[in-house]
């Protein structure tokens, strides 16, 4: 009998086809009932389920690129709960993944930097027991009495994202392809800019592109009430930032200022132009930093590009300065921190932003003291919140620092630390910082010679974000992603102990020159 049962079923052959029809139309029968009622948040969490099944092979072979090319994407899908951003999503689902590939193969083992990682090991602790101790992460967008919660959801988002990128070694015939989708992927930005300005027929991008934070209408600053006319354009500041990183990536800065291949330098020019119309003083900040840091390290200040960049800067100065009231308001508030002839507006402007965050941080200051041992959190009650919002114009003028103070965005990176973690927060944030400077420092040092470009660009980018971090500008629950992904591409790159090796053929993509080369 058994073996007539096991005759019947090899008999039975049903086509791939026919198994996979089978399964397929029922499940679009089911989909297409709970999407006539797409509003029910039952039947929107039902759709979502099934989708996520219906993706998982996907995401077990793709899940390491994705991340890497949603990483500093504008990738904001209206469809998730608070609309987070896709980038986070998939540093949670690739870090499960990772951990299971792991488990089931031998082969799989994860890049592991000691140094960097006790240092997120300590600093995560702190952020967790700080959350705990200060009413949880609740998430006001998901129903709960507290608002924060998002801010706990994209710093843990970030940790688990710089596991998932030395999750395992990017092949050295990979590295450009790899370096291109991080950095590029920020083109997504100018999307951004782009829908929310021509018209009706590019609005179904915002469904997916909107990002919290930048509005596709332009930033609004501190002194908006008073300059309606100063719109900022966050978009292409980072659009910029996007197309400046990969260049110098790709590149190197000797590289692009080769003059026989003068389109490279054209190419950091329009990123560097893309940026100043954005009207952001903090891009001209960070594109300075990073230039001078990768002039120092590639050893250009040895050469004789020194006297011609002062040249040209001199001339150039001479030229624009005395006539910049007659560039556009927004490139005229990028680089109002120059001495020249500007309109009153951008000028005003900017003097403005200034003074309102100097205000806010001479009324934060007292508060420290409070919270060096014990951290407020990011957590807010939901009825502290909205009883402040409802006192309308009127606490505004007595006091309209308030509502920036109570949801800690301090506009200060030391103070967005301090504050919320107290001073163990902040030792394990600096811990990580200097063990971040030293890794990249070393894999810049003794990293394969045709990856050089790239911990060029790695080393400079990640200490020009420090400087701008602790002495401009920053916010922990947003530069904490910058920071964790430099250090993840990096590691993944050269893996954890990178030996000092003979020079090779440059990784496709990336290119190696050793004219500029200064060990």
């Amino acid at each position: 009998m058994l073996y007539f049962s096991c005759e019947m079923a090899n008999a039975i052959n049903i086509p791939k086809t026919h198994l996979i029809m089978g399964l397929s139309l029922p499940l679009a029968v089911l989909l297409g009932y709970f999407v006539a009622e797409p509003m029910e948040l039952g039947s929107m969490a039902i759709v979502v389920f099934v989708l996520v099944v219906l993706s998982l092979p996907l995401l077990l072979k793709w899940y390491y690129p994705i991340l890497v090319m949603t990483w500093n994407a504008a990738i904001f899908p209206v469809f998730f709960p608070g609309r987070a951003g896709l980038w986070a999503m998939m540093a949670f689902v690739g870090l499960v993944f990772a951990v299971l590939t792991r488990a089931v193969s031998a082969n799989s083992r994860f890049v592991i930097e000691p140094s960097i990682t006790k240092a997120l090991a300590v600093l995560t602790g702190v952020v967790v027991v700080t959350g705990l101790a200060t009413g949880g992460f609740g998430v006001q967008s998901l129903g709960s009495g507290r608002y924060g919660g998002k801010n706990y959801f994209y710093f843990l988002a970030a940790v688990a994202g710089y596991f998932v990128f030395t999750s395992r070694r990017i092949p050295r015939q990979r590295a450009g392809l790899y370096v291109g989708l991080f950095f590029l992927s920020g083109l997504t930005y100018g999307l951004v800019e782009l829908a929310g300005r021509a018209g009706p027929r590019f609005a179904p991008l915002l469904l997916f592109l909107t990002p919290g934070g930048v509005s596709p209408e332009g930033t609004f600053d501190a002194s908006q009430r008073f300059f309606p006319s100063m719109v900022r354009l966050e978009g292409l500041s980072l659009f910029g930032a996007a197309i400046y990183a990969y260049v110098l990536a790709r590149f190197g800065l000797g590289g692009l200022l080769d003059l026989k291949r003068p389109w490279r330098l054209l190419a950091l020019v329009l990123a560097v132009v893309a940026g100043m119309l954005s009207g952001f003083r903090t891009f001209m900040v960070l594109a300075g930093l990073t230039f001078a840091v990768m002039f120092y390290l590639e050893g250009l200040h040895r050469t004789r590009y020194v006297p011609a960049l002062l040249g040209v800067a001199l001339l150039g100065g001479a030229l624009v300065l005395p006539q910049a009231d007659k560039l556009p308001l927004v490139v005229q508030r990028s680089i109002s921190f120059l001495p020249g002839k500007f309109n009153w507006v951008a000028r005003e402007s900017a003097s403005t932003t200034v003074e309102w965050r100097v205000g806010m941080w001479r009324d934060v200051l007292p508060e420290v003291p409070k919270c060096l041992f014990r951290g407020k959190g990011w957590g807010i009650d939901a009825g502290e919140f909205q009883a402040t919002q409802a006192m309308g114009a009127a606490a505004s003028a007595a006091d309209p620092l308030a509502g920036t103070i109570l949801a800690g965005d301090f506009h200060n990176g030391p103070l967005s630390v301090l504050i919320p973690f107290g001073l163990y927060g902040t030792l394990a944030f600096v811990w990580f910082l200097v063990a971040g400077l030293r890794v990249l420092h070393r894999n810049w040092k003794f990293g394969d010679p045709a990856l050089r470009n790239v911990n060029t660009l790695l080393l400079a980018a990640f200490a020009a974000h420090v400087v701008l971090f602790v002495c401009v500008f920053g916010a922990l629950q947003v530069d904490m992603a910058i920071f964790a992904g430099l250090l993840g591409l990096s590691v993944a790159l050269n893996g954890a102990e990178p030996e000092p090796a003979p020079a090779e053929q440059p990784a496709a993509g990336v290119e190696y020159n050793t004219e500029y080369i200064k060990a």
